[in-house]
């Protein structure tokens, strides 16, 4: 009861409260936000409408509120009705809530596809202890190491070695100090996006 409580008490604080982004990056030369048309270095309000132009087009943005970082996509916005960072970021607390502070928020958190832009912060609410840590396992089943910074996974290039990235379905796992591996979410497709889109001028 208690954890309903406060699950009802933070999508009601989410939805009342107004969160300003600022975008570290964009693959597009603009993107128009409401009423603005922004760049990278530029602030907007989580309220904005976003307006797509391209289902590949994304932006990574950074929380002045809480300076977690998220990656926004075109594509994801389409298939789950979203057209706004509000919408977004509502969405996205129902999922991190679930089984808070456990392995399974994080698995909540993930889902089944991974919009991955070089590289891409995961804010989670589980911090391994000293001795643990999360991995997943590369296309040739190599075990890459992943770093948690300011309870963000961080995940980066290193999936892919040499390669350019391209989309691949992994594992996540936790390795416990002890030895034991804990398989945290299977068959993620990390899906990486275009670094940089020339949309098509009308």
């Amino acid at each position: 009861m208690r954890k309903i409580f406060l699950l009802l008490l933070c999508l009601v604080s989410t939805s009342m409260m107004a969160e300003d982004f600022k975008i570290l990056f964009v693959n597009t030369d603009n993107i128009k936000i409401g009423k603005n048309t922004c760049v990278a270095g530029d602030v907007f309000s989580d309220a904005g409408k976003i307006y797509w132009k391209n289902s590949k087009q994304a932006m990574k943005v950074i929380s002045l509120d809480t300076k977690t970082q998220y990656v926004m996509v075109s594509e994801d916005f389409k298939n789950r009705k979203l057209k706004s960072a509000k919408d977004f970021m509502v969405k996205y607390h129902r999922l991190s809530t679930r089984g808070i502070g456990s392995l399974s928020s994080v698995s909540s958190v993930i889902g089944n596809k991974l919009y991955w832009l070089n590289p891409t912060l995961i804010k989670i609410d589980y911090v391994p202890e000293e001795g643990d840590y999360f991995f997943l396992l590369t296309p040739d089943n190599e075990i890459i190491r992943l770093e948690v910074e300011d309870q963000q996974l961080v995940i980066d290039d290193r999936i892919w070695g040499e390669a350019n990235p391209f989309p691949i379905e992994t594992d996540l796992y936790f390795h416990y100090k002890d030895g034991e591996d804990k398989l945290v979410k299977s068959g993620i497709l990390i899906s990486p996006l275009p670094t940089e889109i020339r949309l098509k001028k009308r």
